[in-house]
């Protein structure tokens, strides 16, 4: 519902602070930790003053709070203490000239387990989505709205009245001649159909931020504005009377999305049915709070105690690069793998995340403890979303030579070789190859950790009685394994060659063979082939590659089909 203050991680980084986070604490000398932790504290500074001042949202509001937390976790680790700023140090940028009549300072945020305690022996609460937008002031008197104000600082705000007369969703007159009526609420992006769930924020408060930070408003773009009201702070004292009589002064929303709860399986279910249900507005987790608010401190710095949020699973989670290393595939792509220390995403715990490939891991410009967003695809498949911010201390990567890889490099043992060769073997027991059941990766790894491996086709000579003298091969193992190679020597020569690894673009003609096809120029694949010009290319090197012609004569000499 608005970005929460550093003070207000006073209670939420208690919890999280835990003996487990401090036995995690990382080995830093004093002057890596006075840098880590400047630096840190440096972007979250730079986080607050372009949300706070600027209104633009230069993060996502879940990375946002968990790099408090992580500042919090550092501060206890090194500190022995875990006490938060106050919130006039971290918003100083935000605050604006006008006083606002009720504070508007950040909810503490507990996760199920805290929020259980939290609703032990309460009674009179209510929970409504947090809406995931920017906070506003309304104050109205003698019906007629006189003020608009920003969230600022939580105590001093900034006048957004101009705003006010294109914004359709702002009533400028109520049906009341109350001398006062102050509301606080939140200005959305109104969006149709808007499962949570499934869109996550959809960037919807930057949006609304961004369209607030400009000088003017189309009417157009007002008409892009909702408006939800979720306090009354000077109004009835009890929340069901002032549902009604928002309802009654045309706030309806109100009333709909404010459900009472008696219980945590109650406050669950309805977290549950907002995070699934279309909504007219992104939302990013649920406010519990009282039906009667202590207005004894209106203007009070601190997090309120009648009101808590419990957000929703994160959508993404902020971690920390271990280490980078790198797979070597048949074909000699390299593609970087980034080490993280380990987060939960979607019940899935991630410690590591494909980079893709090496352009990317140079644009990315990765170092040992820089911290990453991670998310989960629509296939649930992790990735690396943005460097949050850099580590001070720079130990970067080094990726092996590209140019060493490609598809006709590593076909036999070698140490720069072993991740390609081993790929290569693994390929051909692929069922799309020669499909050999059972076969797998840590087969072809044992037999080459058992020296009965140098060269791709080296197993095309090995016995039971071979097998049989190898760890973890029985009997039982031994007699299956080589039953499986003679039955892979029977394949016909077009599988040999596609298990090989022959370009895609090669198809055996029936009356093909080996020789046949290694006599062809480049000339003659285009010709009588028609392979395009590179796909000529590809296929000429490859028929004369010399590690292949040693591979093809070794099939001859075994029988094999086709050579």
């Amino acid at each position: 519902m608005f970005r929460l203050s550093v003070s207000a991680f006073v209670f939420s980084s208690a919890l999280l602070v835990s003996a487990t986070t401090l036995a995690n604490c990382p080995a830093w000398s004093s002057d890596q930790t006075q840098q880590e932790i400047s630096s840190l504290r440096q972007q979250i500074a730079d986080w607050d003053r372009s949300y706070h001042r600027d209104a633009t949202s230069a993060v996502a509001d879940e990375i946002y709070d968990q790099a408090r937390e992580q500042l919090q976790a550092w501060q206890a680790c090194f500190s022995g203490s875990h006490t938060a700023e106050p919130a006039a140090a971290a918003l100083t940028s935000a605050r604006g000239s006008l006083e606002l009549p009720f504070s508007q300072m950040g909810l503490r945020k507990l996760n199920a387990t805290a929020l259980q305690q939290w609703m032990s022996g309460r009674d009179g609460l209510w929970v409504q989505p947090k809406v995931d937008g920017v906070a506003v002031t309304l104050v109205y008197k003698q019906g007629q709205l006189k003020q608009m104000l920003s969230r600022g600082d939580g105590l001093l705000g900034y006048d957004w009245m101009a705003h006010a007369s294109v914004i359709e969703s702002i009533p400028k007159q109520l049906p009341s001649k109350q001398s006062r009526i102050t509301l606080q609420g939140e200005l959305y992006l109104q969006q149709s159909q808007h499962i949570q769930a499934q869109h996550g924020g959809s960037n919807a408060r930057s949006a609304v931020a961004g369209l607030l930070n400009r000088n003017s408003l189309s009417p157009a773009e007002g008409d892009k504005i909702g408006l939800f009201i979720w306090e009354w702070p000077d109004g009835p004292p009890s929340m069901q009377e002032r549902l009604q009589q928002l309802q009654d002064l045309g706030f309806t929303t109100s009333k709909t999305y404010s459900q009472p709860v008696q219980s945590f399986t109650q406050a669950k279910h309805w977290r549950q049915h907002w995070y699934n249900s279309a909504l007219p507005f992104a939302s990013d987790g649920v406010v519990i709070k009282h039906s009667q608010r202590n207005t004894e401190h209106a203007r009070s710095s601190y997090p309120p105690t009648w009101a808590v949020a419990w957000k929703y699973p994160l959508q993404q989670a902020l971690t920390a690069i271990t280490d980078v290393t790198f797979n070597i595939g048949r074909t000699g792509r390299i593609t970087p793998i980034a080490h993280i220390n380990p987060v939960l995403l979607d019940d899935k715990t991630i410690r590591k995340v494909s980079l893709g490939s090496l352009p990317r891991l140079i644009k990315l410009a990765l170092s040992r403890g820089d911290h990453v967003a991670i998310a989960l695809s629509g296939h649930a498949i992790p990735q690396l979303k943005d460097v949050v911010w850099r580590s001070p201390q720079r130990q970067t990567f080094t990726a092996p030579e590209a140019a060493n890889y490609h598809t006709l490099s590593c076909w036999q043992v070698s140490s720069e070789c072993q991740q390609q060769f081993l790929a290569r073997l693994t390929w051909l027991g692929h069922k799309k190859a020669l499909n050999m059941p059972g076969i797998g990766t840590q087969t072809w790894q044992a037999l080459i950790d058992g020296k009965q491996i140098n060269q791709l086709t080296d197993w095309l000579a090995l016995s039971v009685d071979d097998l049989k003298q190898l760890p973890g091969f029985a009997e039982k193992r031994s007699a299956h394994t080589a039953q499986t190679f003679a039955q892979a020597k029977l394949a016909p020569f077009r599988v040999w060659l596609k298990a090989l690894g022959a370009p895609s673009s090669v198809t055996a003609k029936s009356d093909d063979n080996w020789q046949k096809l290694a006599a062809l120029s480049q000339q003659d694949w285009q010709q009588l082939r028609l392979l395009s010009r590179n796909n000529a290319r590809q296929a000429h090197a490859f028929f004369q590659h010399t590690a292949v012609q040693v591979i093809a004569l070794n099939l001859r000499q075994h029988g094999i089909d086709g050579f």
